[in-house]
């Protein structure tokens, strides 16, 4: 109690100016009403009440003029003007603070976000401050021009100054959520991929997904109730629900609707995996909120977590709790989880548990509600968690999607007017072959589409010839499927069927989605052929076309996953075996680097280097340098003594030999790692000690280490840590960066003979990304790669384990542990300076002070607080005696510091009638002149922070002033109240 009567006094002053201008309004309520909620709440937690009380501390010393101007100025018009704005002043802090208070889970964030709120209440005081000035200034009544003047400047002021702190903030949270990105080691390339891809196949379409919208089940769990919280969409493959919950996804984005979603997809390998969909789910929750991003950053970047399953589990249902901004408020989000099926039966109980959980827990906790839809297929392990109440069958909804595949076929048979018009069919007619389309469909886009690619690929005469077709097709998927195998190899020779089931077998396992150059050059070494010239022409595309889809950026899927599918099933006529498929892929990517290894050395002429290059002849080097060492150790570990192994080692030590015949390379940071560290099936090539060398080498140049190191010095150098010359670690990764180098060179020429400039465009717009690679294994971006060198270098950076400070405009370089920046933070960025020994100094105060104060009687307002049953709220709101005053008269005073301790020093006042001891802090630099309390001194060496006494004993941080007899009385009374 005793911090807050100095907050008391001035506004009862303040009420007095203000009677006047208010006109017998009771205002002064807003003002005091709100401390005592505030102070109620934050009592529960001693951080946050001690931070709110500096806040109230600094506003009672700008409330202390009012004694003087409520007697002096109280009919002053122009005063009364700068009056209200201060009144505005207060009520924003109050504002500030009350909504901190009182958000969902705000203990949680407090320590996290007090910084970024700190800088708004600061910026509220700060105005107080510019706005009593200006009250003095009026009060002055000696210029009332220079008064409009700054009165002018400080709005201008004020509304910079939050345009400044805006910017500051979101600059600060950018660096924030760049660490969190480097510490879940994510990248959101595949998730952006696949959802692009699905939303661009449904705006083609517009309409056909509608339906779904508009379903009663659906408007129920769109709307904003905790009834219905999760939601599950079962179909068929190819019964459109990926597109639906894209629709899903983009409706509630465009109605400004909380939403994070997930698109699981067998395209992507890491897009399946249990860990990266938590981890897309936290990275979605925290852009939301800056105050979530602070709190991740600080608990877990700073704290060292590590990124698991069961810590990425918790802290998502943590941030759940507390995504709500307005306090009282209810908030609500939706995930959408599509896909599934795609996921391994383990993980897909494991998240839909996750998930219910998720949606029951906080739904019934009134505070945060979570609803949730799920697609996927039917699953009876699926069942035991989804409830069929809240289940939307594909299967009992055959009317709608009759309707909505009608509607699809239209959109798709418009590409085909100008034959129709040829064959002189009718509006009726055509509206026939939609529905027959729709009907023999029988809720399947994916079998309509096949239908409509038939049509489109077949020759007809008659409207009667399409409508028999169409009877004539086979009922089931799979039969479809075979019809169109079948019809693809029947003109081929055996050769040709064996490159198109080596097609079939890269799209199947790629690790990664390939672009069209990239998939044509990894078929021309699939056959361990490194001395292949020409690259595979585009009419394999065309051949295998009705089960491929090109995408916008060129890369190459199946239709659908069920494609995938139906050609591993033994029951085909061209079957793909996994084992064999990757086997061949392992030889693919030894080829290629064999065949670099002579293209990209010294010798090899470079015309002739760069026309390979620029025929995409080795568009797959990326690719297989990425991957080469996973797919020969997963082959040697797994295979047995078949001639198919004999042949894959054949390859592998074949490198190994023209790797040791191009140099030796310095050893790197990671030499001292024992091999089985980098790679436990490391020791299946023991018996191969060359190969051996030159995988662990590849591994350890490819580490997190080695990475930091190099980046480092390069910067020593003050070269660039991304040229090509600076990424040969090791044989391989020479290779590669001669590659590199020759793609960039290429990249910036605008025509090359015998290149055609279509061709050269089509180069540039598919492998143009390869040229800029980050040097991390296991990263997206060793074969995603980057636009420019900028881009990978920040990229680079952003895998360093560091800690940059997030405070806008520090340039301090990032530091090399959490505890070295926080102690940067400490030192560099507290609004209050640590405390310092003060040396030893007599500082003569001359000018004579006077002050008599006592204890005014305490505010009903606070009797409330004071009877709090928080033991923090017994302790500190404890009332001094009435009578315990504050102050001293007296001249020649001189104050004379004796060394006590390392925190304090014993300060005694020597004076005529006065002998009494007290505790000061060390960093306390002067007295300035508050409520006629004590004049201003200082002493040499002391940190000036520009805190008065009076204040710095509200303030009272540390409880320094409690911890010792309160500050003298005059006449040398010494009072026991704390």
């Amino acid at each position: 109690m005793r911090r807050l009567m100095p907050l008391l006094d001035g506004m009862e002053h303040y009420a007095k100016v203000m009677d006047i201008l208010c006109n017998g309004t009771p205002f002064l309520s807003w003002v005091w009403a709100p401390i005592t909620l505030i102070l109620r709440v934050a009592s529960e937690y001693i951080e946050a009440f001690e931070k709110i009380m500096e806040g109230y501390s600094r506003i009672a010393a700008s409330l202390t003029r009012f004694d003087v101007l409520s007697r002096a100025f109280a009919n002053d018009h122009n005063l009364q003007q700068s009056l209200a704005a201060f009144y505005d002043d207060i009520l924003q802090f109050h504002q500030h603070a009350y909504k901190f208070v009182r958000r969902n889970e705000w203990k949680l964030l407090f320590l996290t976000s007090w910084g970024r709120f700190q800088r708004r209440f600061d910026n509220v005081l700060d105005d107080l401050d510019r706005h009593g000035d200006l009250i003095d200034k009026q009060a002055n009544a000696l210029n009332i021009f220079e008064a409009q003047k700054i009165h002018r400047e400080i709005r201008d002021w004020k509304e910079k100054s939050i345009e400044s702190l805006s910017i500051q903030e979101k600059e600060q949270s950018g660096k924030q959520y760049q660490a969190i990105v480097a510490w879940l080691k994510y990248d959101d390339s595949d998730q952006l991929a696949i959802f692009d891809s699905i939303s661009t196949e449904v705006n083609n379409f517009p309409g056909t997904c509608s339906w779904f919208i508009q379903h009663p089940k659906v408007q129920s769990w769109l709307q904003r109730r905790a009834d219905a919280p999760l939601l599950w969409l079962q179909g068929i493959p190819g019964s459109g629900k990926s597109s639906i919950c894209a629709q899903v996804v983009n409706f509630m984005m465009a109605g400004k609707m909380p939403v994070i979603h997930y698109f699981c997809s067998y395209s992507y390998a890491s897009s399946i995996m249990y860990e990266q969909i938590l981890k897309s789910l936290l990275l979605q929750l925290a852009c939301r909120s800056s105050d979530v991003i602070a709190h991740i950053y600080s608990e877990y970047v700073l704290g060292k977590n590590s990124p698991k399953i069961p810590v990425l589990e918790q802290l998502l249902r943590k941030l759940l709790q507390v995504i709500s901004h307005e306090p009282g408020r209810t908030e609500y989000m939706w995930i959408v989880l599509d896909g599934l099926s795609e996921c391994q039966p383990g993980k897909q109980t494991r998240i839909a548990s996750l998930v219910r959980h998720i949606t029951s827990r906080l739904s019934s906790s009134g505070s945060t509600v979570c609803k949730a839809l799920i697609s996927c297929q039917g699953s009876t392990s699926l069942s035991n968690y989804l409830k069929k109440e809240h289940t939307i069958f594909l299967a009992d909804e055959k009317i709608r999607l009759e309707n909505a595949i009608w509607q699809y076929a239209s959109h798709r048979l418009v590409s085909l007017t100008h034959r129709f018009a040829q064959l002189g069919l009718s509006r009726k007619e055509i509206e026939d072959i939609e529905l027959g389309v729709a009907q023999k469909s029988d809720g399947m886009f994916l079998y309509a589409r096949l239908v409509l690619d038939y049509l489109a690929a077949n020759i007809f005469f008659s409207a009667e010839e399409m409508t028999t077709s169409l009877s004539q097709l086979p009922e089931k998927l799979t039969d479809f499927y075979q019809t169109i195998l079948a019809q693809i190899l029947a003109p081929l020779n055996p050769q040709s069927k064996d490159r198109v089931k080596c097609l079939f077998g890269w799209v199947a396992f790629q690790k990664r989605p390939l672009k069209r150059l990239e998939l044509f050059s990894a078929v021309i070494f699939s056959p361990g052929n490194q001395g292949a010239n020409n690259i595979a022409p585009d009419h394999i595309l065309e051949v295998c076309g009705p089960l491929l889809d090109v995408k916008q950026d060129t890369t190459v899927t199946f239709i659908h996953s069920s494609v995938k599918l139906f050609l591993e099933s033994s029951s085909m006529s061209m079957v793909i075996n996994e084992d064999t498929t990757l086997t061949e892929q392992s030889s693919a990517t030894l080829a290629c680097l064999l065949s670099g290894c002579d293209v990209f050395g010294s010798t090899y002429n470079e015309h002739e280097r760069q026309e390979r290059v620029l025929k995409g002849m080795h568009g797959f080097h990326v690719y297989a340098t990425e991957y080469w060492t996973d797919y020969l150790l997963s082959r040697v570990a797994t295979a047995d003594d078949s001639d198919e192994k004999s042949h894959l080692i054949n390859l592998a030590c074949n490198l190994a030999e023209k790797l040791d015949g191009i140099g030796e390379y310095p050893q790197s940071a990671e030499c001292e790692r024992q091999p089985e560290e980098l790679d436990k099936r490391l020791g299946c090539l023991a018996n191969y000690p060359v190969l051996f060398k030159h995988v662990s080498s590849f591994l350890r140049a490819r580490s997190l280490r080695t990475l930091e190191s190099l980046i480092f010095t390069s910067k020593d150098d003050g070269n660039s840590c991304t040229t090509p010359n600076a990424s040969g670690a090791d044989a391989v990764s020479s290779i590669l960066a001669a590659y590199q180098q020759t793609l960039r060179h290429l990249l910036a020429q605008h025509d090359f003979p015998g290149i055609s400039a279509e061709s050269l465009k089509l180069f540039k717009a598919q492998l143009g990304h390869t040229a800029f690679t980050c040097r991390l294994k296991t990263c997206p971006g060793a074969t995603n790669g980057f636009a420019s060198e900028k881009q990978l270098t920040e990229h680079e950076s952003s895998h360093l384990r560091q800690f940059p400070c997030t405070f806008t405009k520090c340039q301090y370089p990032p530091f090399v542990s959490d505890k070295a920046l926080r102690i940067h933070v400490k030192t560099h960025r507290n609004a209050i300076p640590p405390r310092q020994r003060v040396h030893k100094s007599k500082v003569e105060i001359s000018d004579k002070q006077s002050m008599s104060s006592t204890m005014p009687e305490f505010y009903p307002v606070f009797h409330t607080l004071i009877a709090s049953s928080s033991s923090v709220g017994q302790r500190i709101f404890k009332p001094p005696s009435p009578s315990a005053s504050m102050g001293y008269t007296e001249q020649n005073q001189t104050i004379e510091p004796q060394k006590m301790s390392p925190h304090t020093t014993r300060h005694r006042v020597l004076a005529t009638g006065m002998d009494s001891s007290f505790d000061l802090p060390p960093s306390l630099g002067f007295f300035q002149n508050m409520d006629n309390t004590v004049a201003g001194m200082t002493s040499e060496g002391v940190n000036d922070d520009g805190l008065g006494l009076l204040e710095y004993m509200a303030m009272d941080p540390e409880g320094i002033f409690g911890q010792s007899p309160y500050f003298p009385k005059l006449g040398g009374e010494k009072s026991a109240h704390r």
